[in-house]
């Protein structure tokens, strides 16, 4: 079978990547990553599907692959599917590993197998091949991990990979074959690692390769619990000691069982980078042709063994909580077959090994391998010396002293991050010391930039600065000015507001007077009223003395008319009698002549007097309508006046204001003047500072 891509199991999220290189420096492989660009991508054909690059991201950049969401589709279309479980379940799912075979069978799957005792068969098969071939050494495969590394950039070990299948395959080619119910049914690996789907492609056996993190993931997102579901047996015989497969040393400790000396001659190693050095090492030793000193290789890629995969979520939980779930198992199976001691090989079979024989059978379980050194070769090339050179001139690596091989761009040596370079999948920005020589190239042409950009800032700043100084001065005389302005503007509207102050009290005195003018006005308004209506009625009685007078005119001239015929009868009596008659009738006569002229007098006196309260009549009403319009204008006088009060008043309580305002404008102006006396002196300070700075 010639060599082709490998599957993805592994992908990037390339939003979450911070090109942070941590992946570079966890990848025991390097070269499938490329760190040229602002992301860290990788090539999948290179990539052995480790996984420490998942366990190493810390922005969730790097996820595995599997078939999770193929299997429940197909589930759930009616497939028929059986599935096979990693002896890993025991370390993960608190222990409830058998409630898992619940979950499964709960969801449609057919039967549920454990890989435990495909592991038992693959001891069996491991003991066969060195009893029959005699290999110098067995590096052990159960890890598809180190198979890939070892095809990939070990080829020459291949020749020293156990020729049989992993437990998973052991298990699946069991139910084929010893199975016939489920023939026609697809396979489903329970697992805790990614890279297991590639063993499956290579081999053509297996459907679906689903992680217990998955499972886990689905649970939690569906609210559902591992606990709720019962525990069901598998439908498989147990399995004894290979339930410690998952296990660092699980394979060892299970040929124990029939070889008690197998620590002697068997290298139990595990875990990055400490697996991947030691095989590199072993491939020296091969090519030397020195004989490797141990016969058994029991590898694993994860430092916890298979409990500790990338496909679980045990990542930070304590190595003891884990195998001790383990070694329970362990001690259960080893009960349930009576075996808790060791035996050779050599001894008479027990129950366990009739029932391997069972299914068991020569060649069905044997594996080959494919190198793909290929791949590699095609995709990196390999720089000779001088170009080696040439990009250490580019990474300012110019002495032995400039090899750092530091490791913080991610690769083991300069040397390696120089390869990557060549092959486009590096670049000298993200070494150290490419970094470090920058920053003082840098540095260097800063503090150049930086003297020029000073002595620019010193002449400008300087001259600026010395205007600002004389502009300063001038600003403190203008305050100087200002404030003395302003103490000046501040007298005077302390004068204002005194004569505003004089002028409101006069104000006020003549309000009072005006209200004193106003009544006195009114008085003087009701007197004329008064007056006028006495007037009137001597006008009336002075008409009544006129019709009095003209009654006594009447009568007077009645009388002269008595009088004159007294004379006349007096004439008529004779001397005696009629001359004292007569004097009694010229005494009427006399009488009414001058009582009608009294009368006539009086007449025209009253006529005289009636002319003169007519006029004063008159005048009266006249001067009653000018007391009105005095009145009316007293009373516009007295509003003109309480607006006026109100005016001077509202000015004086606005010049208190103005008062106020211009002290604390005086303050402010004081204080202005203060700190323009300080900025006079920090100007001449910074003037100083950039002086010495000049100097430096």
């Amino acid at each position: 079978m010639g060599a082709k891509g490998l599957r993805p199991v592994i992908k990037i999220i390339k939003e979450n990547c911070v090109n942070c290189h941590r992946c570079i420096m966890v990848c025991p492989v390097k070269m499938c990553n490329n760190g040229a660009g602002d992301v860290v991508e990788f090539n999948s054909d290179l990539c052995i599907g480790c996984g420490e690059c998942i366990n190493a991201c810390g922005h969730n950049a790097r996820v595995g692959i599997d078939d999770f969401d193929a299997f429940m589709n197909d589930l759930k279309a009616g497939t028929r599917i059986v599935a096979i479980v990693a002896p890993a379940i025991a370390a993960s799912f608190n222990g409830e590993f058998l409630k898992v075979n619940g979950f499964l069978k709960k969801i449609g799957v057919k039967g549920v197998f454990d890989v435990s005792f495909g592991a038992e068969l693959t001891v069996k098969s491991y003991l066969a091949y060195r009893h029959q071939k005699h290999p110098a050494t067995i590096i052990a495969q159960p890890c598809p991990t180190l198979v890939s590394f070892i095809e990939m950039y070990r080829p020459e070990l291949i020749p020293f990979l156990a020729p049989a299948d992993s437990p998973m395959l052991h298990t699946m080619k069991m139910i084929k074959k010893y199975y016939p119910q489920y023939v026609g049914h697809k396979i489903v690996a329970i697992s805790p690692c990614y890279s297991k789907r590639r063993e499956f492609d290579f081999v053509g056996i297996g459907d679906y390769n689903v992680t217990f993190k998955s499972i886990q993931d689905y649970l939690t997102r569906t609210g559902d619990r591992i606990t709720k579901y019962a525990s069901l047996p598998y439908d498989n015989p147990p399995a004894e000691r290979a339930v410690l497969f998952s296990m660092p040393g699980g394979l060892m400790r299970t040929i124990e069982r029939y070889d008690t000396t197998v620590a002697s001659y068997t290298r139990k190693i595990e875990g990055a980078p400490e697996v991947y050095h030691y095989l590199a090492h072993l491939g020296k030793v091969i090519r030397d042709k020195k004989t490797p000193f141990y016969g058994l290789v029991d590898c694993l890629n994860c430092r916890m063994g298979c409990n500790g995969g990338p496909g679980t979520t045990n990542q930070g939980r304590h190595i003891d909580e884990l195998e001790g779930n383990v070694e329970k198992r362990s001690g259960a199976a080893r009960a349930h077959y009576g075996n808790t001691k060791a035996q050779k090989i050599s001894h008479k079979k027990n129950k366990l090994d009739n029932l391997l024989d069972d299914y068991w059978q020569e060649g069905l379980y044997d594996r080959s391998y494919v190198d793909r050194s290929d791949i590699f070769k095609r995709a990196v090339k390999f720089p000779g010396s001088q170009d080696i050179q040439a990009i250490y001139a580019t990474m300012y690596k110019k002495t032995e002293r400039d090899i750092l091989d530091c490791g913080s761009c991610g690769y083991a040596s300069c040397e390696q991050m120089a390869v990557a370079i060549f092959n486009g999948l590096n670049k000298p920005e993200n070494c150290r010391h490419y970094i470090e020589i920058q920053k003082r190239l840098i540095n260097e042409q800063h503090k150049q930039e930086i003297e020029h950009s000073i002595n620019t800032v010193y002449g400008h700043t300087l001259g600026e600065m010395n205007k600002s100084i004389d502009g300063i001065g001038s600003l403190s005389n203008h305050i100087n000015e200002t404030a003395t302005s302003v103490l000046s503007s501040s007298s005077a509207v302390e004068q204002m507001v005194e004569r505003i102050r004089s002028i409101y009290e006069n104000l006020e005195h003549n309000a009072k007077t005006v209200l004193k003018l106003n009544a006195s006005s009114l008085e003087g308004k009701n007197r004329i009223f008064e007056i006028g209506e006495l007037i009137s009625q001597v006008s009336t009685q002075s008409d009544a003395l006129i019709d009095a007078c003209k009654i006594i005119g009447d009568i007077a001239e009645e009388t002269s008319i008595l009088g004159m015929n007294a004379a006349i009868e007096a004439a008529h009596a004779g001397d005696a009698i009629g001359k004292g008659f007569a004097v009694v009738a010229g005494e009427i006569r006399k009488l009414a002549t001058n009582s009608g002229h009294q009368a006539e007098e009086i007449t025209k006196s009253l006529k005289n007097i009636k002319a003169l309260i007519d006029n004063s009549t008159k005048s009266s009403t006249q001067a009653q309508a000018q007391f009105d319009i005095i009145v009316s204008l007293v009373d516009a006088v007295k509003k003109e006046e309480t607006t006026i009060k109100d005016a001077v008043e509202s000015q004086n309580n606005g010049s208190q204001q103005v008062i106020q305002a211009l002290n604390e404008v005086n303050a402010l102006i004081s204080k202005i003047k203060d700190e323009s006396a300080a900025l006079l002196v920090s100007g001449n300070a910074v003037i100083d500072h950039i002086q010495s700075l000049k100097e430096v």
